[in-house]
């Protein structure tokens, strides 16, 4: 992965926020994301057909390229940003709870069905945005937005962004 393919991946998920946050769910496809994500796969994409099982949302290690990028994101947009994985099995319906800040969901491999319903309507399904999330593409969830991910083939490492941005 050259410099500039970094920098273009970084600077389509911040034109996305910056279009976009506060406002609503939005889909990015950030440029150069072939080349960007092997160097955002952990050692959960590794083990992902090994048996490894979901054990939930962890902060991504220190010195990780998911690290870089939350930091790297970070500087872009003026606000902490702090970077989780999970290995999302397949066959699994996963609420994806986050009162607090807005996230950017992002899979490494595989894909998912990620529905997000507003939250004044929660209550009534059939309203909202689904899709399917594929490796490479960023979905920007706002906070207090009810997300789920279901629809899951095979094993997705996923990776969080949370964006901690002061109202």
């Amino acid at each position: 992965m050259s410099d500039s393919d970094w920098e273009l991946f970084l600077r389509d998920m911040a034109l996305c926020l910056a279009t976009y946050q506060g406002r609503g769910p939005a889909m990015v496809w950030p440029a150069r994301a072939h080349a960007v994500l092997p160097g955002l796969r952990g050692p959960d994409d590794e083990a992902a057909g090994e048996g490894i099982g979901d054990d939930g949302w962890r902060p991504v290690p220190p010195g990780s390229g998911a690290h870089a990028l939350a930091v790297d994101l970070g500087h872009a947009m003026g606000y902490p940003v702090v970077a989780y994985q999970r290995l999302l099995p397949a066959g699994v319906t996963l609420p994806v709870e986050h009162t607090g800040p807005d996230i950017l969901l992002l899979p490494l491999r595989g894909g998912a069905r990620c529905r997000v319903e507003r939250p004044e309507r929660a209550q009534r399904h059939g309203e909202g945005v689904e899709l399917r999330l594929r490796a490479g593409e960023m979905f920007y969830v706002p906070a207090r937005h009810p997300c789920t991910l279901d629809d899951i083939s095979s094993p997705c490492p996923m990776l969080l962004l949370a964006l901690h941005a002061t109202p």
